[in-house]
């Protein structure tokens, strides 16, 4: 697919689900509950600074700050521009807070920049994966950390949902096994470190 049509696509899709984004539905409840568990297990600190990749409206990242007393500088950035827009709405008297309309594979921001990044239920969706995990790198601090948390091709149930949406959503690229995030991640000068597991989905962490 064209990167253009892909962009296209995929910000129409996310500029629909904006508007419920923040819902109460049973699939909300469940990506709300991904997203609990991981910022669970994330080194935080007051005065970090964290991204996360695929934001949303910014319900994670408000999370992780709640856990530092908001101490610190949290990023957020989404390719949808709703999105966005609801996220700075969310947290339009936080100063500390900043979310940016942009594509994983090309992020408006300096290096070196970030003790944490954090990414949920997106990776799956980028045209470039391996850019993505470059701009990953070069964003991170040094020892600074990744936790991408995707459905993982491990097992046949999610080999056959990949299949399945692959065909009938065209924004999908592909949900990768672990052997494919470790080497994504070797590739881009990452170190893999561990996979924990969350529902059907595998947290894949590494470190710069």
């Amino acid at each position: 697919m064209q990167e253009s049509k892909h962009i296209e696509l995929n910000t129409k899709k996310w500029d629909k689900w904006a508007a419920v984004a923040d819902g109460r539905g049973w699939m909300y409840r469940y990506l709300r509950k991904i997203q609990r568990a991981l910022v669970s297990m994330l080194p935080l600190k007051g005065n970090m600074r964290l991204l996360d990749i695929g934001c949303g409206t910014g319900w994670a990242v408000g999370q992780a700050a709640k856990l530092v007393h908001e101490r610190g500088e949290f990023y957020g950035i989404d390719l949808s521009p709703k999105m966005i827009e609801q996220a700075k709405e969310n947290f339009k008297d936080k100063i500390n807070f900043h979310f940016i309309q942009a594509n994983s594979e090309a992020i408006p921001l300096e290096s070196d920049l970030f003790d944490v990044i954090i990414c949920t239920n997106s990776f799956h969706h980028y045209l470039h994966p391996e850019k993505a995990m470059k701009e990953i790198h070069r964003l991170l601090l040094k020892t600074g950390k990744i936790y991408i948390v995707d459905p993982t091709a491990d097992t046949w149930f999610i080999k056959t949902i990949d299949k399945i949406i692959r065909l009938v959503e065209p924004e999908h690229v592909k949900m990768y096994s672990t052997k494919e995030f470790k080497a994504l991640m070797l590739d881009a000068g990452l170190k893999y470190l561990e996979s924990r597991s969350i529902e059907r989905e595998k947290v894949h962490i590494g470190e710069k």
